[in-house]
């Protein structure tokens, strides 16, 4: 690509198409600087570009096949045991249960204030009022 005669772009872009390599972003820009004026680069590159396309829709159909016989697969199995997929796993369950302990301890609760402490951290203004408050702002004068 070193050269930039339409002839020898032209060359390029059949082998790519032929190789199904795709151009990289600073590749079509040379391509599109040597060949701007030129329409067979122009329907080459849009062959190219129609390719790619192609290319990335059959493989996400077959990526969505893939799964789609994975969930199926394992739908199956779990039939076989008297399971449905709404049906929790163990490991499910057991993170269930752990969380369940942890909540019963009190560990998610609000920390506890006295009652003191708690209406001055509903009132407007003094030190907890600015600790949820005042945010430090950014030096715009700096940058």
């Amino acid at each position: 690509m070193e050269s930039r005669s339409a002839r020898r772009t032209c060359i390029v872009l059949e082998e790519f198409l032929v190789a199904k390599v795709y151009p990289t972003p600073q590749l079509a820009m040379r391509l599109a600087k040597a060949g701007r004026h030129v329409v067979q680069i122009h329907l080459l590159v849009g062959r190219l570009l129609t390719m790619n396309r192609e290319d990335k829709v059959t493989e996400a159909r077959r990526t969505t096949a893939l799964l789609q016989t994975h969930m199926d697969e394992r739908e199956a199995e779990l039939a076989a045991i008297g399971k449905t997929s709404k049906d929790p796993t163990p490991e499910q369950e057991a993170r269930k249960q752990h969380f369940e302990s942890l909540k019963k301890r009190g560990l998610f609760k609000r920390p506890w204030l006295p009652f003191g402490e708690y209406l001055a951290s509903k009132q407007k203004g003094g030190e907890t009022y600015a600790r949820r408050h005042d945010k430090p702002r950014p030096n715009l004068l700096a940058a």
